[in-house]
């Protein structure tokens, strides 16, 4: 009996290969764990388009990624905070206030929990942050802090 593998099974076949297994072990084992499916041209057909799908829009997304990083490397983003005499902060620029100011001043979405701001910055000036966009694309973006 030919089935179509929809998860990987130890030792027999990967996700998505099409073999040839004894009908007690696809009607015992592989059809009730939802593990495999009978593999006429139809379903064949149907997962593939899938597949197809599903690799256009990861490709989509790393396009996007690093048409953004492009975007954030000619730019910089200045958060305005209190700050005392000697310039030191009255508390500490967070990653949310870099998102915030990044959305208004350049119109670029980024979670806040994608920037990544190593040392904390608790002073005025120049800093950076790092920001993952994409698992294969990071990008650093300047942060000027001024004085409010």
């Amino acid at each position: 009996m030919k089935v179509l593998f929809l998860k990987e099974v130890a030792g027999t076949a990967k996700a998505g290969d099409v073999r040839e297994v004894t009908p007690g072990y696809a009607r015992n084992f592989l059809f009730p764990q939802h593990l495999a499916v009978v593999a006429d041209q139809n379903r064949i057909d149907q997962i593939r388009r899938r597949e197809e799908a599903t690799r256009r829009r990861v490709e989509k997304a790393l396009t996007d990624a690093k048409e953004t990083a492009q975007r954030l490397r000619k730019l910089t983003v200045t958060v305005y905070a209190k700050a005392g005499e000697a310039g030191r902060l009255f508390g500490t620029v967070t990653t949310a206030d870099v998102a915030k100011q990044l959305k208004r001043e350049a119109g670029i979405d980024i979670d806040k929990r994608k920037i990544e701001i190593d040392p904390p910055i608790r002073s005025l000036g120049p800093h950076e942050a790092s920001i993952e966009l994409h698992p294969e694309v990071k990008e650093t973006l300047k942060v000027v802090v001024a004085a409010q």
